[in-house]
């Protein structure tokens, strides 16, 4: 007896769905090797072997391993981004710094891994190297004006001071919840944060 079974071909858009389902799992096994291991000692096989799915397939979603870190770079450094300046008018307001705090510590307790890879990379200069000709420097550079603004005209005194206490601080509380997130209860994160509202807003 023959039975015949109609299996409808899937659609584009169900083949799309398929390939960023097998994006996010090489980009989640790529992410958590680059912020254990260091990108440098992490090889296209131990991506794969950590996928789950053979090293010749990854070639046809990321042609280096060089590509797959910047797009997982790129992609958290937009969002901080975005941040920053939510409605795009290159601009920081008091109301979007106030909730610039709020998004970052969200960010930093929830996508731990990530932000330990950030830090990792602002101490290696030849990884850094790797995105000297891409579009993120001039965002990153406007991102750094607008800050700069805000302390200029919110800050009366020793402007340039508080920017430099500012970045020193968030990269700090960054490096420390990073590698050490169990040492951090949420109370003392959420804690901290306001303490770093009122230290930097206060004034404006």
């Amino acid at each position: 007896m023959i039975i015949n079974i109609n299996i409808m071909p899937r659609t584009p858009e169900q083949y799309e769905e398929i390939r960023n389902e097998k994006k996010k799992v090489i980009i989640d096994a790529a992410l958590e090797l680059f912020a254990d291991k260091g990108y440098a000692s992490t090889s296209i096989s131990c991506i794969a072997e950590k996928a789950n799915i053979s090293k010749g397939l990854m070639y046809n979603y990321f042609k280096s391993k060089e590509e797959l870190l910047k797009t997982i770079v790129q992609s958290f450094l937009d969002e901080i981004g975005e941040m920053l300046d939510p409605n795009r008018d290159d601009i920081l307001s008091k109301e979007e710094a106030i909730q610039f705090f709020d998004k970052y510590f969200e960010l930093l307790m929830t996508r731990t891994e990530e932000a330990k890879l950030l830090v990792q990379l602002t101490v290696q200069p030849e990884v850094l190297q790797l995105f000297s000709d891409d579009n993120m420097l001039p965002k990153r550079t406007k991102q750094g004006e607008m800050i700069f603004t805000y302390f200029s005209e919110n800050q009366k005194e020793n402007a340039q001071m508080e920017i430099m206490n500012f970045a020193a601080i968030m990269k700090g509380i960054t490096i420390i919840y990073a590698f050490s997130p169990e040492k951090y209860p949420d109370e003392m994160m959420l804690q901290y944060r306001d303490y770093l509202k009122k230290m930097f807003l206060s004034k404006s």
